[in-house]
């Protein structure tokens, strides 16, 4: 991979996790609801779908795309790695 794509990759994930992050200090409770409940997905549908509309406008055109960074660190840092807790109406 060139050095230029490499870097797109890199700025992706980064504001990837930033959105993310954003998401779990902001909401909490609805974060610890959501995984005890397994529906962590309904419970900030909102703040997860305007985080993606956000990160899509960044990234959505470039390299970066075909990873789908944000789906990934939605389900690795809100639901820690298991996707069971981000519940049925998840898309992935």
């Amino acid at each position: 991979m060139p050095p230029e794509e490499a870097d797109i990759h890199r700025k992706a994930q980064r504001f990837a996790r930033l959105l993310v992050d954003e998401i779990k200090l902001y909401n909490q409770a609805k974060v610890t609801e959501g995984r005890k409940n397994k529906d962590l997905y309904d419970r900030l549908k909102d703040e997860i779908e305007k985080s993606r509309a956000t990160y899509q406008k960044r990234y959505g055109t470039t390299v970066a795309a075909a990873a789908d960074y944000f789906n990934q660190e939605i389900v690795r840092s809100l639901a820690g790695d298991d996707g069971s807790l981000m519940g049925a109406n998840f898309r992935r």
